[in-house]
């Protein structure tokens, strides 16, 4: 079986743990990051909930910059992100499956629904979680907390032309993961090269950028594998 040499398209924060991953299964990362994290400084009264929802590592490291309690129960999207508040000293810790349909059904399910509910957000959240849980009857105030932004990724010809996969976490990358297939569509090898994504949305991305403007790619022609789950375990799976 030939080894599998992977993109590592993440942002730089966990692209080395990915990396590590990609390793560990016998594989070769490449590092070359196309968004990057910018924390956003909103105001937050501190004492105005009593839980914090944490759809990501990049929120939970900008709220606890920004708020300091940790006796407050931390709802997390993840294993992944639930243990990085384990490690940032939240004493009360909730992890659901992955994805945040699934945060919500656990609140939903288990949460005291007079418990004010904070909710960390991206700028640009792919869904209206805070939404969800007001119609279930949540009380939830919400503010952006961090945001990601494009960067056009540094990349060797060499490795352009050798890698056989690319992970694509997110509609956002999917987005310059095609910009950049587009201005450098010969020194790819699109015939063979795999897009492992992490949910339709982030393949979704990707194909309207290959889509969108001149030198259009038919996205047809590429070989691609949506995860069955939205987390990178199940992800790096699809690389065997």
């Amino acid at each position: 079986m030939t080894r599998p040499v992977v993109w590592i398209t993440r942002t730089p924060d966990g692209a080395k743990s990915t990396a590590r991953a990609v390793q560990a299964r016998g594989g070769e990362a490449i590092l070359a990051p196309v968004l990057r994290v910018v924390p956003l400084k909103p105001i937050i009264d501190p004492h105005s909930f009593d839980a914090v929802i944490l759809t990501s590592r990049n929120g939970l490291a900008a709220f606890s910059a920004i708020v300091g309690r940790r006796s407050i129960t931390a709802w997390c999207v993840g294993e992944a992100t639930a243990e990085a508040a384990r490690t940032a000293r939240y004493q009360n810790v909730v992890a659901a499956d992955g994805d945040t349909d699934a945060l919500a059904k656990l609140i939903i399910a288990t949460a005291d629904r007079h418990s004010r509910l904070f909710y960390a957000a991206p700028r640009e959240p792919a869904g209206d979680l805070a939404g969800e849980l007001r119609k279930a009857g949540f009380p939830v105030s919400e503010a952006a907390v961090y945001e990601t932004r494009p960067v056009m990724p540094v990349l060797l010809p060499t490795d352009m032309a050798r890698m056989t996969h690319v992970l694509v976490h997110s509609a956002k990358a999917g987005r310059v993961i095609g910009a950049m297939l587009k201005a450098h569509r010969d020194r790819f090898d699109l015939d063979r090269l795999c897009f492992v994504c992490i949910s339709d949305s982030a393949w979704h991305g990707l194909e309207h950028a290959l889509n969108e403007g001149e030198k259009n790619i038919d996205p047809s022609r590429l070989i691609r594998r949506i995860s069955p789950f939205p987390d990178e375990a199940s992800m790096l799976k699809q690389l065997d």
